[in-house]
C-alpha cells in the first residue's frame, strides 16, 4: 500500500537522477502522462511533485475538482490516448528568467498558457534549483513541465499502468503549507508484470498477520487505548510468545550467550554506547521531551489572557 507520508526528503542531484533505474524512469514518465490526462479533464489543476516511488509513482496537485477513484476510468482513458500518440519526451534547457516567465503565465505544468492561473508550485520549486545548475523542462505533446528528468524516449514506451488510490498530503510535507491531492499509480513494462504485482498484493492481504491474528484469537489491536502496531496478546497468543521466548533463551545459552536487562527508558548516552541509536533513532528510540513546568506555564498563560481581556474591556469603557 502507498505511504501517504512519502515526500521528497532532499532534492535529488543530477547524479542521483542519472542513476534512476529503467523502471523508475518509466514510472516517472507515467506520472507526466497522468498529469497530461488530468489537465485535459480539469485545466485549472496546479501540479507540485511527481516522483517515482518504491511501488509506482504519484503526483501532488491542487484542483477545484476533488478527484476520487470514480474518476480513474476517465483519467486512464486520457492517459491511454497520450500513450497511443507516442509523443517524444523532449528536454528543453532554459534560462531562469524564461522559467519564471513561463511559470507566471501558467504554462509550466500546463497544456497551454493560463492567464490568471500562475504555476505557483513551479515558481516555488524554481527557487530550490541552485545557481549554475541547468534549468530544464520536459515536454510530451502539449504538456510542459519543470523537470530534470530522466524519462523514457516516448510516451508509447510506457507499457502497462493503473491508478491505485487518492490521498491528501501537505506541500513539502509541512502542515503549514497547502493540503494537496495526491494521486497514486503504478506502471510496469508489460501487462504480465502489472498483473503479477496486483496478484502479489491480493496474496499479501490474504496473509496479513493482523487479519490472521484476529481470526485465530491470538491478539487484539486497539488504536484507541494502546496504538497502531502494538498488539494486546490474548491467552492463545501469549502461549506462543512465551514458547518463542523459551526457544530464544535455550538457543542463546547453547551458543554461550548470557542475558542482561536494561530499563525501558534511559538516557541517550546509553543507546549511543550500545550502538543502537544511529540505526534505530527514528523507529525504536525516539527522543522524549520532558516538560516539567507545563501545568505552571498553562496557568500563567490563562492568567495573561484573562488580564488582557480585562484591559480590553476597560479600554472600551473609557473610550465609551
Amino acid at each position: 500500500m502507498p505511504d501517504d507520508n512519502q515526500q521528497p526528503k532532499d532534492r535529488k542531484t543530477l547524479d542521483d537522477r542519472a542513476k534512476m533505474s529503467e523502471l523508475e524512469r518509466l514510472r516517472h514518465s507515467c506520472a507526466h502522462v497522468m498529469a497530461t490526462a488530468i489537465l485535459r479533464l480539469w485545466p485549472d489543476a496546479q501540479f507540485a511533485y511527481g516522483p517515482p516511488v518504491e511501488n509506482g509513482f504519484y503526483y501532488d496537485l491542487e484542483c477545484a475538482h476533488r478527484i476520487t477513484p470514480e474518476d480513474f476510468p476517465a483519467i486512464e482513458a486520457e492517459m491511454k490516448k497520450e500513450i497511443k500518440a507516442n509523443h517524444v519526451f523532449e528536454r528543453i534547457v532554459v534560462t531562469r528568467e524564461q522559467a519564471i516567465a513561463d511559470a507566471q503565465s501558467g504554462r509550466l505544468g500546463g497544456l497551454a498558457e493560463r492567464p490568471g492561473n500562475a504555476s505557483k508550485f513551479k515558481l516555488d520549486l524554481l527557487t530550490q534549483i541552485p545557481d549554475g545548475e541547468p534549468i530544464s523542462y520536459f515536454k510530451n505533446g502539449d504538456f510542459l513541465d519543470l523537470c530534470a528528468g530522466p524519462h523514457v524516449m516516448r510516451t508509447g514506451n510506457i507499457g502497462a499502468f493503473k491508478l491505485t488510490t487518492v490521498a491528501s498530503a501537505y506541500y513539502k510535507g509541512d502542515e503549514k503549507n497547502p493540503q494537496l491531492q495526491r494521486i497514486y499509480g503504478t506502471a510496469f513494462k508489460n501487462k504480465t508484470a502489472l498483473d503479477e504485482y496486483f496478484k502479489m498484493l491480493e496474496e499479501a492481504k490474504r496473509r496479513d498477520h493482523r487479519k490472521i491474528g484476529k481470526e485465530m484469537g491470538l491478539f487484539a489491536i486497539d488504536t484507541e487505548f494502546v496504538g497502531p502496531g502494538m498488539p494486546l496478546w490474548l491467552p492463545k497468543g501469549t502461549v506462543l510468545v512465551e514458547e518463542l521466548e523459551k526457544l530464544a533463551k535455550e538457543t542463546e545459552f547453547a551458543a554461550g550467550y548470557v542475558r542482561v536487562r536494561t530499563p525501558h527508558l534511559a538516557r541517550e548516552k546509553m543507546y549511543k554506547t550500545s550502538g543502537h541509536l544511529p540505526y534505530y533513532a527514528e523507529s525504536m528510540f525516539p527522543k522524549m521531551e520532558m516538560d516539567e513546568h507545563r501545568a505552571d506555564r498553562q496557568k500563567i498563560e490563562a492568567r495573561i489572557a484573562e488580564l488582557e481581556k480585562q484591559l480590553s474591556n476597560y479600554e472600551k469603557k473609557i473610550g465609551g
